[in-house]
């Protein structure tokens, strides 16, 4: 695959080279704001500022383009977020609080990767893969957090109740983020979170 693309849109007779990077930023931004399924290609490929055949030089397909968005994205944000969450201050609780007073107060935007996993069955095959590659690091991490904690209380689980407790917290984060997104209010936001804490609680 070519890692550098050579168009016109500079200024006459002076084509501008453009890395493949730059333009997974710029379809990275256009999921942002719009979500990654259901996007018109076109619009994609109109934000990024480049050919249609050019996008099919570089990345082969919209799939493989969609795929390389989400690396980029787990590179910058998700990465970062899961080496805080394994920071030692942090609990189960400061987690779910942090992510929802996060968003409830812009702190945080929607997590693509959240808006995605509730909507890869519309996506290709390559990006599903990688969806499903970030949920085993997000589980790996926040059963090690999960572990850490009720270690911490003398309560060892067994290991159908640290799965538990992980899909239940990886689902609810996702909810939170699907709520924020559809405007939910901020008391139903932070109601959702506290019935998270009580189910995490109760083990």
């Amino acid at each position: 695959m070519l890692n550098k693309l050579i168009t016109n849109k500079g200024k006459p007779g002076r084509p501008v080279s453009i890395s493949k990077e730059t333009i997974t930023k710029r379809c990275l931004d256009f999921y942002l704001l719009n979500g990654i399924d259901n996007q018109s290609f076109n619009n994609v490929i109109k934000h990024a500022g480049v050919s249609k055949g050019s996008i099919y030089r570089l990345y082969g397909s919209e799939d493989s383009l969609q795929k390389s968005a989400m690396v980029e994205y787990y590179k910058t944000v998700i990465k970062e977020m899961l080496e805080a969450f394994k920071s030692q201050e942090n609990t189960l609780k400061k987690i779910i609080m942090d992510i929802t007073s996060g968003l409830i107060s812009n702190r945080y935007k929607t997590c693509l990767y959240h808006r995605s996993r509730m909507e890869k069955y519309k996506l290709g095959r390559e990006t599903r893969k990688y969806i499903y590659k970030i949920d085993a690091e997000i589980e790996k991490t926040l059963e090690e957090v999960t572990r850490k904690e009720f270690s911490k209380r003398n309560r060892r689980l067994k290991i159908s109740e640290i799965r538990d407790i992980v899909n239940f917290l990886v689902n609810g984060i996702t909810t939170l983020n699907l709520l924020k997104l559809n405007r939910s209010s901020h008391k139903l936001m932070l109601s959702f979170a506290n019935m998270m804490i009580k189910f995490v609680n109760k083990f």
